[in-house]
């Protein structure tokens, strides 16, 4: 067919280097994208990730209420409003964020940042 080789799509020697190439380069940036994006976390994860931090904050709550409900029956009981209750809020308080922090170290599968520097710190002193 004449002129069959300025048609697109023509596979001559010279415009199939050049496909080759830009296909080529266009794989090594595909490639360099794909290493710069983050890894995205399983759904899971981020479901045991939510029910902990739901665990957390029950742990806390719960801790102020149970307080504030001793506190409120032993007013109730020996008649010294609010006295009491505000001394059991203050203790179920202390009790939750106590609670809290164990539950945190015990969900923590590795020790913190830097805490291999404190062990070799306290041996030194």
């Amino acid at each position: 067919m004449p002129g069959a080789e300025k048609q697109p799509g023509s596979a001559d020697g010279r415009n199939a280097e050049a496909i080759r190439r830009r296909l080529d380069a266009l794989e090594g940036k595909l490639a360099k994208a794909h290493g710069r994006r983050p890894h995205q976390e399983a759904p899971e994860g981020r479901g045991k990730a939510m029910g902990q931090a739901l665990k957390l904050a029950t742990e806390l709550v719960a801790g102020v209420a149970v307080g504030g409900g001793i506190g409120w029956a032993l007013d109730w009981l020996f008649g010294t409003k609010p006295f009491l209750m505000l001394t059991f809020v203050v203790l179920g308080a202390a009790a939750g964020i106590m609670n809290v922090v164990r539950t945190a170290k015990d969900m923590q599968g590795e020790p913190m940042p830097g805490h291999h520097l404190r062990k070799v710190m306290d041996d030194d002193d």
